[in-house]
């Protein structure tokens, strides 16, 4: 597995305008006989051309058949009172919607939803949530809002928030595609809880595979 996600993903930052449910779980692991193991949906401020950079991106760095779709109306429109955190479980139904629509889809196709919007879940357990998942329903959500941003609340430069997204989204397709497991291992990709931006800047991609002793993920 090639380790420049995130350069790849810098031209996605510029065409764009947790813990998880189901952690460590037994999940249906992605399959050569399904024609599309994953699918990016763009929705709020994210942009189809963004989507195909990241699709194409995943699908280099992964060897999984991973496409994106058309834009779609997240249809989440309130968020928690008094805030701008939207709840991250409205948009799980995303995926089944999508689902409807693409022939080469297959039961056990993973739909991630893409948002620029802050995120939490329901529960309120945390300030925010970077992503949140739902394996029954095969879909989980990815919020850009505080990847852009620095602790202090300044912007991040656009090289390290396309390394920021690139991680986040390949550690969301190795561990509910392929099986990875999450770890206490600060510098891993699996690293839990996150509860930073600066906890997602310590994961090292090469640490990572180097720790697990492999180049590219088993398929």
């Amino acid at each position: 597995m090639r380790h420049d996600i995130g350069r790849r993903l810098l031209l996605f930052t510029m065409l764009g305008h947790s813990v998880a449910r189901g952690q460590n779980q037994e999940l249906p692991l992605a399959s050569s006989q399904d024609a599309v193991n994953l699918y990016i949906i763009p929705t709020d401020g994210v942009s189809e051309q963004g989507a195909g950079v990241i699709a194409r991106a995943l699908t280099k760095e992964t060897g999984l058949s991973i496409k994106s779709t058309l834009w779609s109306p997240s249809d989440v429109e309130n968020p928690f009172p008094g805030t701008d955190q939207y709840p991250a479980e409205n948009y799980f139904s995303i995926g089944a919607r999508m689902a409807r629509t693409l022939p080469d889809a297959s039961a056990r196709t993973y739909f991630i939803v893409l948002t620029n919007r802050d995120i939490n879940s329901k529960t309120g357990n945390f300030r925010f949530q970077f992503s949140m998942h739902h394996p029954a329903a095969n879909t989980s959500v990815l919020s850009f809002a505080r990847l852009q941003h620095n602790m202090d609340g300044s912007s991040s430069p656009a090289d390290v928030v396309a390394e920021r997204i690139g991680k986040m989204l390949l550690r969301i397709v190795v561990e509910m595609r392929l099986g990875w497991k999450r770890t206490n291992d600060p510098s891993d990709l699996m690293y839990a809880p996150i509860m930073s931006v600066e906890d997602v800047d310590r994961m090292n991609l090469v640490h990572t595979f180097k720790r697990r002793g492999t180049v590219s993920p088993a398929i």
